[in-house]
């Protein structure tokens, strides 16, 4: 359902941006705040791979001669979802080089939400089926908060601006091609329109367009945790996901312990510490048929149901 409904969200998006999009062509004229434009050129910014964040560039001229760049980020009223199962170069392009101290912060805000979890399930809980043994938490970028380990990231003023604008992007998404040519800055979007119609006039949109740093100055960003379970009944888990925090399963004392590690997240994986907890199983020799003897050899400090 989730995935049903982000490609939906994508969708649309993509038809607004092209409508929007063919309402700058080339020799055309608009006015905004109080001036008037001649279009020199439009089109939408495309670096090498992935996407930047201007979603429209629009070079015009005034009836002085003077040019302009319009590097425009489209935004749906009604798209919550920013990012999904976030990895690290991704974060590092959204936050910029300090994106692990950022995350670092945000889940230590809610580090007694984690302790508190239930580390082994026994039983089936919530969406959690039996025989499970908790992995980790991958990390999630919201427009509002969602979920039980969910909060705000903490972000001065700049690093918003740098998240909306993108100026923390690699170079190659930066000076993005515009119909075939690098425009230096391209991919830095200058302004934003949040609107969810794409059959309106351009005046419609014009009359939205703000600057984007005041914009971003006002934004809040949200952060939200999703588990990741080592199944032992299928003895697999869902990929191969960054974690933001992670579970350290060990045996100590002839004891099953884990310790939750919130230091450089989402540079640890599922994969690593699934096949972790496949050898540790194996050392204490538990199976899908007998996890229940697992209840005899956990350190009294994990959390059980």
């Amino acid at each position: 359902m989730l995935i049903k409904f982000i490609k939906n969200i994508m969708a649309k998006h993509g038809i607004n941006e092209r409508y929007l999009k063919n309402l700058f062509p080339i020799g055309s004229k608009f006015q905004f705040a109080g001036i008037n434009y001649t279009v020199l050129d439009s089109g939408k910014p495309c670096p090498p791979n992935g996407e930047c964040k201007t979603d429209i560039y629009v070079l015009a001229e005034t009836d002085t001669k003077q040019q302009k760049e319009f590097k425009i980020s489209f935004k749906q009223n009604d798209a919550d979802f920013l990012e999904n199962k976030i990895k690290l170069e991704r974060a590092i392009e959204i936050l910029g080089k300090d994106a692990q101290e950022i995350i670092k912060a945000a889940t230590m805000s809610i580090k007694k939400s984690f302790e508190d979890d239930y580390m082994v399930y026994f039983r089936s809980h919530k969406r959690t089926d039996a025989k499970c043994l908790k992995m980790g938490w991958k990390f999630e970028f919201l427009n509002k908060a969602g979920g039980e380990k969910s909060g705000k990231i903490p972000l001065t003023k700049k690093q918003k601006i740098d998240i909306y604008a993108g100026t923390n992007l690699p170079i190659e998404k930066r000076d993005s091609y515009v119909n075939g040519k690098v425009i230096k800055d391209s991919g830095i979007a200058n302004y934003i329109i949040e609107a969810d119609r794409y059959d309106m006039s351009l005046d419609y949109y014009l009359k939205k367009m703000v600057e984007i740093e005041p914009f971003a100055e006002k934004q809040e960003i949200y952060f939200a945790c999703k588990a990741l379970n080592y199944r032992c009944e299928k003895e697999k888990w869902d990929g191969d996901r960054p974690l933001a925090v992670y579970v350290d399963w060990k045996i100590l004392n002839d004891k099953l312990v884990c310790e939750l590690v919130f230091d450089n997240p989402l540079s640890i994986k599922g994969n690593a510490i699934g096949e972790n907890i496949s050898n540790v199983l194996k050392q204490l020799k538990i199976t899908k048929s007998n996890f229940n003897n697992l209840k005899s050899l956990l350190d009294g400090n994990v959390k059980s149901f």
